[in-house]
């Protein structure tokens, strides 16, 4: 049997998680106004935009995560009256994929560390 250690896994999971950070914020540098301009009448990113316009970076990727979300649960925005569907309808679906694959991969990334720890733990 193979003997795992649980470091190297763990390990290998931050890396992960890294590089997918960094992709994160270079999206975020410079296609966040982008991914706005396809979304101007939403009251939820609008908000952001104000709240976090002066914060940089960090105010960036803040906004490209709230954009993601409201492309991964749609339903619950327009339901709160917070985005129009047409909208998100029309949003283009490349950058969709992006933003989606960047959600998807923070997630399952964090779940790999979280249950890591469940499986291989250390005594």
């Amino acid at each position: 049997m193979i003997i795992i250690e649980p470091a190297i896994v763990g390990l290998f999971i931050l890396i992960a998680m890294l590089i997918t950070m960094i992709a994160q914020c270079y999206i975020a540098h410079k296609y966040t106004e982008s991914f706005e301009s396809h979304l101007p009448n939403c009251k939820y990113i609008i908000d952001n935009r104000d709240i976090y316009q002066h914060a940089g970076l960090i105010g960036k990727l803040i906004r490209t995560g709230s954009i993601s979300m409201v492309l991964a649960t749609p339903k619950l925005f327009i339901w709160r009256g917070l985005a129009k569907a047409e909208e998100i309808h029309n949003f283009p679906p490349q950058k969709r994929r992006i933003l989606l694959c960047l959600l998807t991969l923070h997630f399952t990334l964090l779940l790999a560390l979280v249950l890591s720890d469940f499986l291989f733990p250390t005594t």
